[in-house]
């Protein structure tokens, strides 16, 4: 960090508050969003995560958006199969 003459720092005192605010909401919602793109394996999405910098908008759109359509789908058939009783398919597109 540059600083001046006699230690102290090129940031005002008034803008320390909001830069470390700032700072502590892009990495809770990185945090989450990279912890829930790790959990159902989906790859491209870490790493179009760790790499972008948008201050937590698009970890946002991540987490209720992407991911969370996509945990919705498959609560769905999981109630479905407990209801009927029926087994998982296990990867198979029809039953024989």
């Amino acid at each position: 960090m540059n600083s001046h003459p006699g230690g102290k720092s090129a940031l005002p005192v008034s803008a320390r508050g909001p830069l470390i605010a700032l700072v502590a909401w892009t990495l809770a919602w990185k945090g989450a969003s990279l912890w829930r793109a790790a959990r159902v394996d989906s790859k491209p999405w870490f790493v179009t995560l760790l790499i972008s910098n948008t201050f937590g908008i698009l970890d946002a759109i991540y987490l209720f958006g992407v991911s969370g359509v996509r945990r919705h789908a498959g609560r769905g058939e999981d109630s479905i199969l407990a209801a009927t009783g029926e087994p998982q398919q296990l990867g198979h597109t029809q039953e024989t």
